[in-house]
Formats: structure tokens, C-alpha cells, sequence
């Protein structure tokens, strides 16, 4: 990262304020605010390393995509008077893979937690939301089934209809 002295300069009188706010945490900000003074190059990221570099609208809308096709597969799940074929646990949300899909997983847990959206995909995971392997690419295959459903059918699947989603290979 690089940075102007009007930057440097900007980044110091920030620090020296953060170190009187919090003065449990004065030794963190004093340490950096140093750095930015001296010019240590290398430690400029240091400031910005709990900062993720984020997702774009359209990644976010494709969480959230997903997380409606979810709620859609225990809806329709729920009303199913008694399921032949499948279990609760085939119906709840695995999350995403938190080594490769990292933004997403924080995402869904954002917006299920943070926000209180979709509670009852928390409940079907039990709030845990790192599935330990890649699912984009199977969500990607199981949306393009789910929005080929007609409007009325996609939060009342049958059996054999939600049976068909939930075994999707992507």
C-alpha cells in the first residue's frame, strides 16, 4: 500500500485519537501511528488487515438467491405431510466453504444473524454456516433448477420436485 504524507499525515492524527479513546488498546494504535510516521511501508496494510475486500451487489444478491432458494426447499419441506423419501436433514442449509468461499459464508451469517433474516435456515443448520467444502457451484446448479419452476411451485415443491434440488450435482 502506499500512501502520500498528506495520507500518512491524515492516518497519524487518526491514530493519536484512537490511542486517547481507547487507552486499553493505546500500545496497538501508538505502535502503527509510529509506523505511518517513519514511513514503514510495509506495515501500512497492517492497518487494514481485519478490512475483507468484499463482495460486489451482485455477489451479495447471489447469497441472498441462495438463502431464498433454501427457505423455499424447508418451506416446502415442512408442508409436506410425511415425507417418504427424505429428512430434515436433507432440506437444511449446509452453508458455504469457508476456505474458498469465505465472503459468502460471512454473508449469509451477516445477513441471518446480524440482520435476523431468515431465521428458520438457522434453525435447520444450527447457525452454523461453514460447510467444510465448495457448494457455488452446486447452489449455481440448483438455482438454475429452482427459477425454471413456475412462481406458484417454488414454495410448494413436492416430494419428488424437492427430491430433484436437493440431490443437484453442480
Amino acid at each position: 500500500m502506499k500512501l502520500d504524507k498528506k495520507e500518512r499525515l491524515q492516518f497519524s492524527y487518526m491514530l493519536k485519537i484512537l490511542e486517547k479513546l481507547y487507552p486499553e488498546e493505546q500500545n496497538y494504535y501508538a505502535t502503527h501511528r509510529k509506523a505511518i510516521e517513519e514511513g514503514y511501508e510495509l506495515h501500512y496494510s497492517w492497518l487494514t488487515e481485519h478490512l475483507y475486500d468484499g463482495l460486489t451487489e451482485k455477489q451479495c444478491q447471489e447469497v441472498l438467491d441462495i438463502l431464498e432458494m433454501s427457505r423455499a426447499i424447508i418451506f416446502s419441506y415442512k408442508a409436506i405431510e410425511e415425507p417418504k423419501n427424505m429428512s430434515a436433514d436433507d432440506v437444511a442449509f449446509p452453508g458455504f466453504d469457508g476456505n474458498n468461499e469465505t465472503l459468502q459464508m460471512t454473508y449469509a451469517q451477516y445477513f441471518i444473524e446480524d440482520l435476523g433474516r431468515y431465521q428458520e435456515i438457522k434453525e435447520s443448520n444450527g447457525g452454523y454456516f461453514n460447510s467444510h467444502s465448495r457448494t457455488l457451484p452446486r447452489y449455481r446448479a440448483m438455482l438454475e433448477k429452482w427459477n425454471a419452476l413456475d412462481k406458484d411451485e417454488k414454495f410448494k415443491m413436492d416430494e419428488e420436485t424437492l427430491l430433484n434440488l436437493v440431490k443437484t450435482i453442480g
